[in-house]
């Protein structure tokens, strides 16, 4: 079992978890390339609500992968 290394703003994610995050969110990273395009082209107008929701995902999913813990507002506290 790992030790998991506590810091100032929360629990850091092992860097073996952050590498699984990654590879699985890397497919919504063509969503949110395509949401950026579409939006460029055609307006705010042509977006799908599940483009939006997936390219969300992918913002939160490398926020994770790159800092390691969880955001601050989210305030997560394991009891």
């Amino acid at each position: 079992m790992q030790k998991q290394e506590k810091t100032a703003e929360g629990v850091k994610i092992p860097p073996n978890i952050r590498v699984m995050i990654a590879i699985v969110a890397t497919p919504t990273l063509a969503v949110f390339a395509f949401v950026i395009y579409s939006i460029y082209t055609n307006g705010l107008g042509e977006l799908s609500i599940s483009g939006v929701i997936f390219s969300a995902l992918c913002i939160f999913a490398y926020y994770l992968v790159i800092f390691g813990r969880l955001p601050g507002w989210l305030n997560y506290k394991k009891s």
